[in-house]
């Protein structure tokens, strides 16, 4: 994809139908998605936090509901070469994924970082082999990720304290930090935890879902993966098996508050889904063809959908409604202020 300098802008397509008309929540069984039926006619703009001006003109720009969002290219560091990433984590300023092994001569995968300021990217850094493409999470004090570089480390757990590196105890199922604490989130089989790290050693402190069959029966057919913890929202990614004469799985984000309890679903891209965010005030889906669906993240309603010429593999949330997304097609990362 070459970049473009103020592109045509990308209608948003909008969807037909009306949202569930209640959000049912708690531990009972048979709970209904809340969003994913469609976006109302008339989708109400949401009131977003005032963002600082930017000087540097949008790649592209492309509209959800009554809302512009605006598409910016991080140059300054060309990683088609180096990126090769499924996850993508920002803690500050700086921008943490995995790096292709033909970029070393140890021929492993590696963790990488940039520093990006406005819509520049500098100081790419080697963090050292991870061994293939794995977890990768943050409390906005640490990363962590999961290291198999070599036998005596399989599984093992890498901290990063924004200083150094360094090899700990062993990897814990699938964990996200809380940005308001120390704990960390960790989905294990069907259960959900909290847990802490004591030197270097996950300590579970509590089980918050012991068995996720008893919220929704469903739930014994899928696997569970985290996607972040905001504003003391757990969100959960997972595909809802297909049913008899539909063609494709679909593509599911779920909210839990820190005591266990249901608040929100929502539903993803069903055509090659990719990755979710979640923002201050938006639920984003994505799809390899570059569908973008966002949704209000309170409500749960759908706000509009656009498609866009980008391939989303990976993204996460900077922060406020400002998103970094990983084009695996263009080999780029870009920002989207939503």
């Amino acid at each position: 994809m070459q970049k473009r300098t103020l592109a045509k802008r990308i209608a948003a397509g909008f969807l037909t139908g009306l949202m569930s008309a209640a959000l049912l929540a708690g531990c009972g069984g048979g709970n209904k998605p809340s969003g994913g039926s469609g976006a109302a006619n008339n989708p109400p703009k949401i009131e977003v936090p005032a963002r600082a001006p930017v000087s540097t003109p949008p790649t592209m720009t492309f509209k959800f509901g009554q809302t512009e969002a605006k598409v910016y290219e991080l140059t300054g560091v060309d990683l088609k070469n180096i990126i090769r990433t499924n996850k993508l984590v920002a803690m500050g300023d700086d921008i943490f994924f995995h790096t292709d092994t033909k970029h070393y001569e140890d021929k492993l995968q590696h963790t990488n970082k940039v520093t990006m300021k406005n819509e520049t990217i500098a100081n790419l850094t080697d963090l050292g082999p991870s061994g293939d493409i794995h977890e990768m999470t943050t409390n906005g004090k640490i990363v962590l990720w999961q290291s198999n570089r070599k036998a005596t480390e399989k599984d093992k757990l890498v901290i990063y304290d924004g200083k150094e590196a360094k090899v700990a105890g062993k990897w814990s199922g699938s964990p996200i930090g809380d940005p308001d604490s120390d704990k960390f989130f960790v989905l294990w089989g069907h259960e959900l935890r909290e847990q802490q790290l004591e030197n270097g050693e996950w300590k579970i402190n509590k089980k918050l879902i012991e068995d996720y069959q008893k919220i929704d029966p469903e739930f014994g057919r899928v696997a569970f993966k985290s996607v972040c913890v905001k504003d003391g929202e757990i969100y959960i990614r997972y595909f809802l098996p297909k049913k008899d004469g539909e063609k494709d799985d679909t593509p599911m984000l779920i909210a839990f508050d820190k005591s266990g309890k249901e608040l929100r679903r929502y539903e993803g891209v069903k055509e090659l889904p990719r990755g979710w965010a979640v923002t201050e005030n938006y639920v984003i889906a994505t799809g390899s063809k570059g569908v973008f669906r966002v949704y209000d993240r309170k409500s749960g309603k759908e706000l509009g959908e656009a498609k866009i010429e980008m391939r989303p593999f990976a993204l996460c949330t900077v922060k406020g409604n400002d998103v970094i997304v990983y084009d695996d097609r263009a080999k780029k990362l870009y920002r989207i202020d939503f």
